[in-house]
């Protein structure tokens, strides 16, 4: 009997610290669908704005560069929080911020007042974006095995929830102070709810003094690589429905599809980006990705057909869809967790942003497909740059972190074998 409570005890000493692990994973991963419900609220609400405080569309594009400017402040920033206070404190405080920062779009009634708060909006959502990455790699390190691509696919339904519960709100005539005010207090309680639940983080031993540093050499071509990754982001959000529409002449409604067939396909391909990280490594997830979408793309482009371009605007999608997610966790492994992150989300956003204006000048001067085959060829580059994705090894995984045997029982396809 006395050896049989032995047995007993140190079974449930390993089960403790598995059942902490997986609901570490549950709270960052709900804390990733609340970023993107957050999100998707307030883009379905922007055409509101836009009527009730009468803004031309330059007025309109003015006021949404604040968001941008926030983030671009907000993320660096995070990256010296994070290793200053530790993740879950960053990315909790920030989470809250976010919901908080839903009210004051709520309250927004002169273009300068929805400027500030979207400004606000902007900060705490680059913060909270940074920090829940840091805490999710961190989650990914103590698991042993490519997890970061569902963190991402939680934050795609999070935004896709959000569009359409704002859909269906906006379509009813609920008031845009009414519906951002409900999200933010939904956001607000799920975040309070999961903060004594999300993963504790780690201050740095020697934190960075300037959280506006360059990031160190061996970052660059991570740096490089979501860059490159988020230009094609942000091109297709913006020009994939102007290319079906204007450039092969489809319906409105047609062309709409276009951005839908990328979003899916990105969602789907999160969904399956850790098995696939496991069972390949980083460095094939991200190189076969990169061939995908030049493969995909190119061929969409050459052949210039409707049906031809829904299919490769998918590939660009789930080309894409584990690059980031992927650079992220090689980030954490390469040097402290919350300035790497900062600085790959950093230059990553950059591209994001950036990216779209480049495409409209370039197609000014020649013509649309030629601007896009601007994805093919930094698609091209990531290729060569893919190697950089792997590495260190992450840590073992605890025993039966997820009611599988330990790492040394099942083989060595862990997240760090590299192709």
């Amino acid at each position: 009997m006395a050896a049989r409570d032995v047995e007993t005890s140190r079974e449930d000493g390993q089960r403790t610290p598995a059942a902490r692990l997986r609901a570490q994973r549950i709270a960052g991963l709900l804390i990733f669908l609340a970023n993107g419900f957050c999100i998707g609220t307030w883009v379905t609400r922007i055409p509101d704005f836009k009527r009730a405080l009468a803004l031309s569309e330059a007025t309109l594009g003015n006021v949404l560069l604040a968001p941008a400017l926030g983030a671009f402040v907000g993320m660096p920033m995070a990256g010296w929080l994070v290793a200053r206070l530790g993740s879950r404190a960053v990315a909790v405080s920030s989470g809250a911020a976010f919901a908080v920062s839903l009210f004051g779009l709520a309250l927004a009634r002169t273009p300068v007042e929805l400027f500030l708060a979207l400004t606000f909006f902007g900060v705490s959502n680059g913060v909270m974006d940074v920090s829940m990455n840091a805490n999710a790699a961190e989650v990914e390190l103590a698991w042993g095995r490519p997890i970061m691509s569902s963190f991402h696919a939680l934050y795609s339904v999070g935004g896709l929830a959000g569009a359409a519960v704002g859909g269906g709100l906006a379509h009813a005539g609920v008031a845009p102070a009414a519906h951002l005010s409900l999200a933010a207090v939904a956001a607000l309680l799920l975040v309070g709810l999961l903060s004594a639940w999300v993963r504790p983080g780690v201050p740095a031993r020697e934190p960075p003094g300037n959280p506006f540093a360059l990031p160190p050499r061996a970052m660059w071509p991570l740096c490089a690589i979501a860059f490159l990754c988020m230009f094609g982001e942000g091109a297709m959000a913006d020009w994939s429905a102007v290319y079906l529409r204007d450039t092969l002449g489809t319906s409105a409604a047609f062309a709409a599809t276009g951005f839908a067939a990328f979003s899916v396909a990105m969602a789907a391909g999160r969904f399956l980006g850790d098995g696939v990280s496991t069972r390949l490594g980083p460095v094939a997830v991200v190189r076969g990705g990169a061939v995908l979408v030049t493969l995909g793309l190119a061929a969409a482009l050459l052949i210039g057909r409707p049906m031809a371009g829904l299919l490769g605007f998918a590939s660009v999608g789930l080309g894409l869809s584990c690059v980031v997610p992927t650079v992220f966790s090689a980030a954490a492994r390469t040097g402290p967790t919350g300035t790497s992150i900062a600085a790959v989300a950093t230059f990553g956003y950059l591209a994001f942003l950036g990216g779209p204006p480049v495409v409209g000048h370039i197609a000014a001067a020649t013509s649309l497909p030629v601007a896009l085959s601007l994805i093919v060829v930094g698609a091209l580059a990531i290729v060569l740059l893919a190697g950089a994705a792997g590495g260190p090894a992450p840590a073992p995984r605890l025993a039966g972190a997820a009611g599988d045997p330990p790492p040394a029982s099942r083989g060595d396809h862990g997240a760090g074998a590299s192709s």
